[in-house]
């Protein structure tokens, strides 16, 4: 009997767990696995140092998809990744090859495999303009834009979120319905429902190993080659604070370093424990991941032999 679903191997973890290597890892073992990053920021070709890219070399040897995909000039969303993400595995299954899909965005994750709204792209050309606004006017007139445009959506935003202010506000008028309507009617398919998921979790179960990894790879990180890409960044594009890429960590404390709104000696312990904080919230998302194998920072064999196993298994289901 053959396969009803084709499979979509997931292999997610807290940062400075080793994903990458894990990945690459089972890629020389089963060449017929193609790698999809799942990471908010590394999407951005800019954004090389803070968000710890693979390095060059990594990924011509094993190239990963959704990596280096769009430029700072525009902003890239959950829902253009889930989009762009389900389309590459249906290109991968094409190829009769098997998808990987890594990272630690787990909201990201989360959407991809439970479904999310299909709601209108982002709109570079309003968003600019809103952006303008708000520079012009405040972020409190934008909120009380958003007030006649849609109550309700007004009413479930706090006045000082300016992403989330800008994005209703381009959903409604891009579409001419709520935001509410649009979640409601728009639903890109979720993943569990169309192929057999295989999920793995690096789980770290010693906090203090994990800690340490994170505080090697933060020092080896920030520094002033950190500081030369932000300001470059800054050069080319003048982003606003506000941007996603620039409220990721180390950007935010890099750029807050450059605009004099922090000590440059404060940049790696603010950084450092910013990175914590956000592996902390990864390993809360895993506790509660459903049909998740998780395997500690050292057990890379025995969870090659596992997925081993299942894939051994799937072929003759």
């Amino acid at each position: 009997m053959k396969i009803k679903k084709k499979p979509v191997i997931f292999l997610l973890g807290p940062t400075a767990a080793g994903k990458t290597d894990w990945a690459i890892s089972w890629q020389k073992e089963w060449s017929n696995l193609e790698i999809i990053s799942v990471d908010s920021v590394m999407v951005y070709k800019e954004c090389n140092i803070g968000s710890a890219k693979p390095s060059p070399n990594t990924l011509k040897n094993h190239p990963h998809h959704l990596i280096n995909c769009v430029s700072l000039n525009s902003v890239f969303s959950v829902a253009d990744f889930c989009t762009l993400a389900s389309r590459l595995i249906d290109e991968i299954h094409q190829r009769n090859k098997i998808p990987l899909l890594v990272g630690g965005s787990m909201m990201y994750f989360n959407l991809l495999k439970k479904g999310i709204s299909d709601l209108p792209s982002a709109n570079d050309s309003l968003r600019k303009s809103l952006e303008v606004r708000i520079a012009e006017k405040g972020i409190e007139r934008l909120h009380e834009e958003l007030t006649e445009l849609d109550p309700a959506a007004a009413t479930a935003i706090q006045p000082s979120d300016t992403q989330r202010i800008i994005r209703a506000i381009e959903v409604v008028t891009t579409s001419g319905v709520s935001l509410k309507n649009n979640i409601a009617t728009s639903t890109i398919n979720p993943l569990a429902k169309k192929f057999e998921l295989i999920e793995y979790g690096i789980f770290p179960e010693n906090r203090a190993l994990l800690h340490q990894k994170i505080e090697e790879r933060q020092a080896s990180l920030v520094g002033g080659a950190l500081l030369d890409e932000i300001q470059g960044i800054q050069d080319s594009y003048n982003l606003s604070a506000e941007h996603p890429a620039m409220k990721a960590i180390n950007y935010r404390q890099g750029l807050q370093v450059i605009n004099g709104e922090l000590k440059h000696e404060e940049l790696f312990e603010k950084s450092l424990f910013a990175t914590r904080q956000f592996a902390k919230r990864q390993c809360t998302w895993m506790r509660g991941w459903d049909n998740l194998n998780n395997f500690d920072l050292h057990e890379l064999n025995a969870a090659s032999e596992r997925l081993k196993k299942q894939l051994n298994l799937l072929e003759i289901i």
